[in-house]
């Protein structure tokens, strides 16, 4: 495996997601509860052009490293799906479902939520603004996917092996690479994103194919940008 290769697996599994961490740390205390709606676009273009530069970064790292993008999940994956598999998938749908139930299932549970959104502060509150967040939607489903589960769990596997042990590290360290990422949206949704991320783990792990999680991660974003903006319009 090569030492660029190496290096981009330390840049982006602990070097980044430590700084977001404590960058998060640092600035949470004072963070808007209203960030002003051009801030708000900005910072979609912004985070979503890094998020597909550093899918690019490992893309280009691994075709110079004359290994086939398929590695990384960008095809079909071992027809037929493993069915364990599709059942983990379709379970984390049904856990979804009851999870946006209890985030906006009544009057009070959306008051709720509408304040830990408006605490968040980024994300949208009008139709104007949601359209500029797909683009962040479709950046995140590419980018994280590709860099978090792609990349990640095929240099560990490569990395490691298959005992048991190996085969949880692999699992287990970009789940928590990439929910301490997100630890901006605090310690409730962290735990979320790490079972979420332990999930489509397995799945790409035993199919080989990171479409099907793109797409479900571009439309859990979505649907979560549209919750703020009907919270938003509602309250």
């Amino acid at each position: 495996m090569s030492i660029a290769l190496d290096l981009l697996f330390l840049l982006l599994g602990l070097l980044l997601p430590g700084i977001l961490f404590f960058t998060t740390r640092q600035r949470t205390a004072g963070r808007p509860h209203s960030w002003p709606p051009e801030l708000k676009v900005r910072m979609y273009y912004a985070n979503g052009v890094l998020l597909l530069s550093m899918a690019c970064a490992v893309l280009i790292l691994w075709f110079l490293a004359g290994r086939p993008f398929t590695e990384l999940g960008l095809g079909w994956g071992q027809h037929p799906y493993d069915p364990v598999a599709v059942g983990i998938l379709l379970a984390f749908l049904a856990l979804y479902g009851l999870d946006l139930y209890a985030e906006a299932g009544n009057p009070a549970r959306q008051r709720e939520t509408h304040r830990r959104f408006r605490e968040l502060g980024f994300l949208p509150a009008n139709g104007w603004q949601y359209l500029h967040f797909l683009f962040l939607c479709l950046c995140a489903g590419v980018g994280e996917e590709i860099v978090y589960r792609g990349f990640m769990i095929t240099y560990l596997q490569d990395a490691l092996g298959t005992e048991p042990w190996a085969i949880a590290a692999t699992l287990l360290f970009p789940a928590f690479s990439f929910g301490v990422a997100h630890f901006y949206q605090g310690g409730q949704a962290v735990l979320k994103i790490v079972a979420m991320a332990l999930l489509f783990g397995f799945f790409f792990y035993r199919t080989g194919s990171l479409w099907p999680l793109i797409l479900l991660h571009i439309a859990i974003d979505a649907v979560g940008g549209l919750l703020s903006w009907y919270l938003e319009e509602k309250n």
